[in-house]
């Protein structure tokens, strides 16, 4: 099996095991290299509007781990092992800005007999990505820009050391950065992944997750169920239903909350603010209907329930995923997207990170913070007070 074959398996291999960005790109200019140019590298340079990575995070769906099981097994089942050649990988780290690129080389060597062992702990560690970025180092006048992107030794020793290698096959080369055993991988210090590494992956993941448009499933009105009881063709619950149906992404996205600021992504950005601002403000109107038709007595009912309804929108701090992959790990964060996405109450990972205060603090069912819910609210707090009262009245009578 030739060399090109090979590595062009392992790239099928990567993307039914794990989740990736661009690997097409990266076959590409593994097929340049062999036949001898960079056409694909410097148009990847020029363009500078993609970049290639590797995710700590395993795919779920059997399929693709099935496809993996059998690349993997078709490698170790084969009589002649070939030689693995791992010279593209030096010069993908002397040609272009990268992270952790060496990682990915001890893993295609353990691919090539059929091995995984490096890759799990790859994924089990959770908080390195594998990228290589459109960033032509060799245009660099400084070799500390480049070295940011790197792990190990510097530019400057790889190119001075790499003129002195007779072969890029020698298999006696000592390599600072190389990681052989899974002691070496777990000894390596942990340290958090770019910010911007972060944002591209998570983006990866839940653009990939949106385009299935989950909250048409998770907030359909005519599944719903409303939180009146034996009410369905009340001018509340007719409002209640159009606001699901114009808004479920608004209420969907709020504990799936994209760095798009971050990213600087204003048109995103703007987008979704405006869908914030408009579903708030519709249900600010459902609100008004339901006190109009039901008074502030059904708000205390709700907020007195141990478990918040499904037919209601309860305005919750937004679950940051950046921070989420800040403080748990990026693995946990894009599990938690693909995991969730379809439940009504998702539960974050570890601590809950949340970023905002949207309520009023005083009633978790009417949230609204505007002064023309002021009324509304004071009502709400004086049935709560009165009730607390009587509570407290029933309760002396009764040790008395």
């Amino acid at each position: 099996m030739s060399s090109l074959l090979t590595l062009l398996l392992f790239c099928d291999f990567l993307e039914n095991r794990l989740h990736t960005s661009n690997l097409l790109l990266l076959r590409r200019m593994l097929s340049d290299f062999f036949a001898g140019n960079e056409h694909t590298l410097q148009d990847f340079i020029r363009l500078g509007a993609s970049l290639v990575a590797v995710m700590p995070m395993e795919r779920t769906r059997r399929c693709y781990r099935e496809e993996a099981a059998r690349l993997l097994t078709q490698q170790r089942q084969m009589k002649e092992k070939p030689q693995p050649q791992l010279c593209v990988f030096r010069y993908l780290s002397a040609r272009v800005a990268t992270k952790n690129i060496f990682w990915l080389r001890d893993m295609f060597q353990e691919f090539c007999s059929g091995h995984d062992a490096l890759l799990r702990a790859f994924v089990s560690r959770g908080n390195e990505v594998v990228s290589v970025i459109p960033v032509d180092i060799q245009a660099l006048q400084y070799n500390s820009m480049a070295t940011q992107w790197q792990t190990g030794p510097s530019l400057q020793w790889r190119l001075e050391h790499e003129q002195q290698r007779e072969s890029c096959s020698d298999s006696e080369e000592e390599d600072d950065d190389e990681i052989t055993t899974l002691a070496e991988l777990a000894s390596v210090a942990s340290i958090p992944p770019p910010m911007n590494d972060l944002c591209i992956c998570i983006m990866e993941v839940l653009d990939r997750v949106e385009e299935q448009e989950p909250w048409n499933r998770v907030f359909d009105p005519d599944t719903l169920p409303l939180p009146f009881s034996g009410v369905t063709r009340s001018k509340s619950a007719a409002a209640l239903k159009k606001f699901w149906a114009k808004h479920a992404r608004a209420v969907w996205e709020r504990p799936f909350w994209a760095p798009l600021v971050s990213m600087s992504d204003r048109r995103r950005h703007s987008a979704r603010k405006r869908r914030q601002a408009e579903a708030r403000r519709d249900f600010e109107t459902v609100m008004m209907s339901v006190h109009e038709e039901f008074g502030a007595e059904f708000f205390v009912q709700l907020d007195q329930r141990t478990k918040p309804h499904k037919g209601w929108w309860y305005v919750e701090p937004v679950q940051d995923l950046l921070l989420i992959a800040q403080h748990v790990g990026l693995a946990a964060c894009l599990n938690y997207i693909e995991s969730q996405a379809l439940q009504r109450f998702p539960i974050s990972p570890g601590s809950e990170v949340r970023t905002g205060n949207p309520n009023n603090g005083k009633s978790k069912s009417m949230w609204s913070i505007s002064s023309a819910m002021g009324s509304i609210l004071r009502e709400i707090c004086a049935l709560k007070d009165r009730n607390s009262g009587s509570k407290r009245k029933t309760k002396k009578r009764a040790l008395e």
